[in-house]
């Protein structure tokens, strides 16, 4: 009986997906006139002019990450592979431009990136008969029902690694349990990121999970522009740097009053303010042209030295504002968002101080905050307290940086090893 359920929801699932193929080209039409689809990437996703390999011999490992933190994961799962195995060739596909773009700008020979087509049941059949990959990765929370069936039904491993499953997402899964058994077990491994992921995965009754590192500790740390970081770093001589990254609309009034109340205090600071998303950007420059503020945008290599607030205004050039940065302050954090990984600050020897939502990353800020990496700071005053502690006292900061190196240091090497041991298997099978 339940199989005969579970394929009636299989049968709904594709039926659905289906009808989307009648909406998809005026779906993503509308996407490509607002700009959010490239004419390459409006094709691929309705698998079209699919993108080539150069060296047909060569096996192919499929990757698939969606978000900026995910492809980073992935291409840190691709190069443990690359390395190990020379007779391999990685397709890695993503869904957005800004994912593209960092393939784009870690090019590697053996790499070839292409945009997934969406979860439609001829555009998986079509994309898989060209792909023939002999091995597929998922990263983190990407699961689409149509790809894992056909994966299973041709028999192509899947594992997914640096699995991430919300709250909301186990509770709908959960509503969805007949489909959810089928779906989950395709498998061969979940290996997931923290200990809330592996309970939900557990409640939803699957085995093949195994409790890991998080992958992101072995990402490259991010790409710093060495010209700016000179230019700035000239600029900014002897000023105490502190960052407010990925900070969300509704948080920045508290990060203006921050800025504000240090300024009072320590004239000689200043804040790179980096918005999770550029429209936010507005929301500041209205604050602080409202109190007649002066402030800059960045990327700008005409920065006048009194500008104590400076507006990122592009995404996925973060790497150059944390290195000059002694303290990452990291938003969505002090509202209901959940947070956001701050490896990448501490990857660039930032100290992190952050509010209590730190649901989506619950793991790694308990880890850190714990080995003295990162602070809980919940409010301004406390923000205000923690960072006035390391402008008074810059020595404090030199054991806490040798701490963070030591650190990343050693959950790199156990994610290496992690990973080489859950794919080692299939590896051994294909070389």
């Amino acid at each position: 009986m339940k199989k005969i359920f579970q394929n009636l929801a299989i049968l709904i699932y594709v039926f659905l997906t289906n009808l989307f193929f009648i909406f998809g080209y005026v779906y993503m039409t509308i996407r490509r006139a607002q700009s959010k689809e490239t004419q390459k990437s409006f094709k691929q996703k309705l698998a079209q002019n699919f993108s080539s390999i150069t060296d047909t011999d060569k096996k192919i490992i499929w990757i698939h990450a969606a978000s900026i933190g995910e492809t980073y994961s992935g291409l840190s799962v691709a190069k443990i592979i690359l390395k190990h195995n020379t007779e391999i060739c990685i397709l890695f596909t993503t869904a957005t431009l800004s994912s593209a773009k960092i393939l784009k700008d870690n090019a590697n020979q053996r790499i070839i990136h292409q945009f997934l087509p969406l979860d439609v049941k001829i555009f998986v059949k079509r994309f898989l008969n060209h792909w023939s990959p002999v091995l597929s990765i998922f990263m983190e929370s990407e699961i689409w029902p149509n790809y894992y069936l056909e994966l299973d039904r041709r028999r192509i491993p899947l594992y997914l690694l640096n699995a991430r499953l919300s709250e909301k997402s186990f509770r709908r899964w959960n509503k969805l349990k007949i489909l959810a058994d089928r779906i989950f077990s395709i498998p061969k491994l979940i290996s997931c990121q923290d200990n809330d992921t592996h309970k939900r995965y557990k409640q939803l009754g699957q085995s093949n999970i195994r409790l890991s590192e998080n992958i992101k500790y072995a990402n490259t740390p991010l790409r710093t522009n060495k010209k700016e970081y000179e230019y700035l770093k000239n600029i900014l001589e002897k000023k105490f740097i502190y960052i407010a990254a990925s900070v969300h609309e509704k948080e920045t009034e508290l990060f203006y009053n921050l800025h504000k109340k240090i300024q009072e205090k320590y004239p000689n600071t200043v804040c790179i303010f980096a918005p999770r998303h550029t429209e936010t950007c507005n929301k500041m420059i209205s604050l602080f042209d409202a109190h007649d503020d002066s402030w800059s945008y960045l990327p700008n290599y005409e920065l006048k030295p009194d500008h104590n607030l400076l507006i990122v205004n592009e995404v996925g050039i973060l790497g150059t504002y944390f290195e000059l940065s002694k303290i990452a302050v990291i938003g969505g954090s002090f509202d209901k968002i959940g947070g956001h990984n701050p490896i990448e600050a501490i990857q660039k020897n930032c100290i992190v101080l952050h509010g209590e939502n730190t649901q989506n990353f619950s793991d790694i800020y308990e880890s850190l905050d714990k080995l003295k990496c990162s602070f809980l700071a919940n409010d301004t005053n406390l923000i205000m307290q923690k960072i006035e502690d390391f402008i008074v006292q810059p020595n404090k900061t030199t054991d806490i940086l040798e701490n963070i190196n030591t650190i990343i240091s050693k959950k790199k090497v156990v994610v290496e090893n992690e990973i080489i041991d859950i794919l080692n298997s299939e590896l051994g099978e294909i070389q």
